[in-house]
């Protein structure tokens, strides 16, 4: 004990240099002796390594045993050894495998027991695995089985038993324990849980610059993981590719290519035989009769359409096909999205910081940032690459830098400024009509407290609301008859987007708005509290494919989690507080969070009935509530002297803490699986960050 509280004074005279020189050291010794610990530490029993006899097996080529797709199981019989490791050398397709190593022992001799899990990338750098085992007495069989039959044989090139532990330093892990022990140093140095936030003060503008460093570095990880061979251009698709009926292919390559040739609609074939069905979005009726069609594409009056919205195609195909000639991958495009994304929320949270100033604990919000970050879902947006993200993570960019510009408007003191930001401010509600039209609830509802407090304030000058109106207004009216016009020489209807005539798992033209206590219910656990499927192995969680059949009619239920399952949103319980700030300053205070709280329970309540349960829809709703979160905490949640606060400031920095790890895992645990199934490598590489 008097060790301890000699270090942590030793801490409090230490500079900075001191304290990353002290993060490091520690870092590399947990590196080298517990996660090592095994090279340097042999446990004692007689555990000989033994190389398994190949040759023996039936199958065996001469260099290797092969794992069959119609027999992808192999079993080492008349063994007679103590066992505490198998590790095994593999060849063959570049794609996941997994499987169970099974044992029979003196313990248990009759029947195969699994005893260990394992992954590996046969066609990879990570084509090698070692599963711990633990026999009870000596080894009689050693069983090694694949998960699921390989599409190509998988060889095994060595079977060792005890095999010799190399030393194996992950860089990835020994630089994240060096960050966290110097952030830890730092914050029990400079006692960071007890300072507010200024940010005239250089400090703390650096450190804030720092929280952003990290995100856009994580961004950039999964721009550098996604793909094996680091492909972020594509040639210009040929007709078959545009024409491909998978359902994978990019929407956004396929509009592009229509507005190339001069047209609206995608030069897809039509099938004829869809207007000779009964009801040609009834997916049943095209699958019985076997009608073929493009899947999740708005077929109306003998064409194909795209509805998905198209800001992600003038904010990043047009560029770069203008720059290079060549389209964008889907995960280029994502990745270039959540990068303004990333910057746009950060922007956002100064704003409102500056707008309606709370006495911001230093500490909690440069957590709180990373946890907005994280707890948006917004890294496991850009780590599906697929083109179904890209309106998503265009609509968080862009809600995030209305919300910025709307603060940052609402300050403005000189004219010029003012009509800049304004204008600009109209602009981003366009973007973000034009991203997901759906979401522009969420901005009205943030927003008009603000404008209409500047349009009827008693005593302002007429010039003043004029320059803070007419900006706006003119790129809204403008964008906005510029979308009703897109939509009526497409649909017949300036108000129809295209998502009642798409072709997918059922007619969503019958889906209509009522109010149901039963289906608001359900709305709020499956959006808000539905949990994550947790497990033992790397990357811990996944989403829930539960279907529940109590809704009365057929509902559209995918992957899907409730957005308490991020920690940061509990924030919004927060709300039935009472704020800090008095009189006008409070109420406008009242109004934003009301209306933003009401916002995101009718939005999730309209993508319930219209649209159904999937991680998608809930994004929807994702950074409106973590802002939110991050403002009710900011708010409410201080370091005083009190020991309840302090209680509660301690679980607040924790849960935090959660959400980050959480969003995290998201990268390798989502719809798509990106990273996994487009560089297993990657994916292995990371999730062996947390073996020793």
């Amino acid at each position: 004990m008097k060790t301890i509280k000699q270090i942590l004074q030793h801490l409090k005279q230490a500079n900075a240099g001191m304290l990353l020189l002290c993060a490091l050291f520690l870092a590399l010794f947990l590196e080298l002796f517990f996660f090592n610990a095994r090279f340097f530490f042999r446990l004692p029993g007689g555990y000989e390594r033994t190389e398994l006899d190949l040759s023996s097996l039936d199958g065996y080529n001469g260099e290797a045993l092969p794992l069959l797709p119609e027999n992808p199981s192999v079993s080492f019989d008349q063994l007679s050894l103590p066992v505490r490791s198998v590790t095994v050398h593999t060849a063959g397709p570049r794609q996941l495998v997994s499987g169970t190593v099974g044992i029979c022992d003196e313990a248990n001799a009759w029947r195969t027991a699994a005893a260990g899990r394992f992954q590996a990338n046969p066609g990879g750098r990570e084509s090698s695995f070692t599963v711990r085992l633990q026999s009870r007495g000596a080894l009689s069989r050693l069983r090694i089985t694949l998960d699921e039959a390989p599409k190509e044989p998988v060889f095994l090139l060595s079977v060792v038993l005890n095999e010799i532990p190399a030393l194996a330093l992950h860089p990835l892990r020994l630089m994240g324990m060096a960050v966290l022990f110097f952030c830890l140093f730092c914050i029990l140095r400079y006692r960071l849980y007890a300072q507010d936030y200024r940010p005239e003060q250089k400090s703390h503008r650096l450190m804030n610059l720092g929280v952003l460093a990290f995100c856009l570095l994580v961004s950039c990880g999964i721009l550098y993981g996604g793909s094996p061979d680091h492909t972020l251009l594509k040639p210009y698709p040929s007709l078959e590719e545009v024409r491909s009926p998978e359902m994978v292919v990019d929407a956004y390559m396929q509009q592009l290519d229509a507005f190339e040739k001069g047209q609206i609609a995608l030069d897809l074939d039509v099938n004829p035989a869809l207007d000779g069905l009964d009801n040609p979005y009834d997916k049943g009726e095209r699958d019985k009769k076997e009608i073929s069609y493009h899947w999740d594409r708005a077929y109306y009056r003998g064409n194909y359409y795209s509805y998905f919205g198209l800001a992600p195609l003038f904010t990043v195909y047009y560029p770069v096909y203008w720059l290079t000639g060549m389209l964008p991958t889907e995960l280029l495009a994502g990745s270039l999205l959540a990068l303004f994304a990333v910057l746009a929320v950060f922007m956002a949270v100064r704003g409102l910081l500056l707008l309606f100033r709370p006495r911001a604990n230093l500490l909690l919000l440069l957590a709180g940032e990373a946890a907005v970050i994280c707890g948006s879902f917004l890294y496991l947006m850009q780590a599906s690459m697929n083109f179904y993200y890209l309106p998503l993570l265009s609509a968080v960019g862009w809600l995030a830098a209305f919300t910025a510009l709307a603060c940052s408007a609402c300050l403005a003191e000189r004219p010029i400024r003012r009509i800049l930001l304004f204008a600009l401010d109209g602009c981003a509600f366009v973007m973000l009509v034009l991203s997901r039209p759906n979401m522009a609830l969420l901005a009205v509802a943030f927003a008009a407290p603000l404008f209409l407090g500047i349009l009827l304030e008693k005593g302002a000058a007429p010039a003043k609301k004029l320059q803070s109106a007419l900006p706006f207004l003119i790129p809204v009216l403008i964008g906005g008859a510029a979308i009703l016009y897109y939509n009526q020489i497409r649909f017949g209807s300036p108000f129809e987007f295209g998502t009642a005539y798409q072709l997918t798992e059922s007619d969503i033209r019958y889906n209509r708005l009522t109010f149901s206590l039963h289906h608001f219910g359900s709305m709020l656990y499956h959006y808000f509290g539905e949990p994550f499927v947790y497990q033992e192995f790397f990357p811990f969680l996944r989403f829930t494919t539960e279907k529940c059949a109590d809704f009365g009619n057929y509902l559209y239920q995918e992957y899907s989690a409730g957005l308490f399952q991020m920690p940061i949103n509990l924030g919004l319980l927060l709300f039935c507080l009472p704020l800090s700030s008095r009189g006008k300053e409070n109420t406008r205070k009242k109004q934003v969070c009301l209306l933003v709280l009401l916002g995101i329970l009718a939005l999730g309540y309209v993508n319930f009935l219209l649209g159904g349960i999937h991680i998608r829809y809930v994004c929807d709703l994702s950074l409106a509530a973590a802002l939110l979160s991050l403002f009710l905490i900011l708010e409410h949640v201080h370091f005083d002297g009190t020991k309840s606060a302090r209680i509660l400031y301690t679980a607040v920095f924790f849960l935090l803490l959660v959400t980050i790890g959480r969003g995290m895992l998201t990268i390798f645990s989502n719809e798509t699986n990106g990273i996994l199934h487009q560089n297993p490598d990657f994916y292995l590489w990371t999730g062996r960050m947390f073996q020793g």
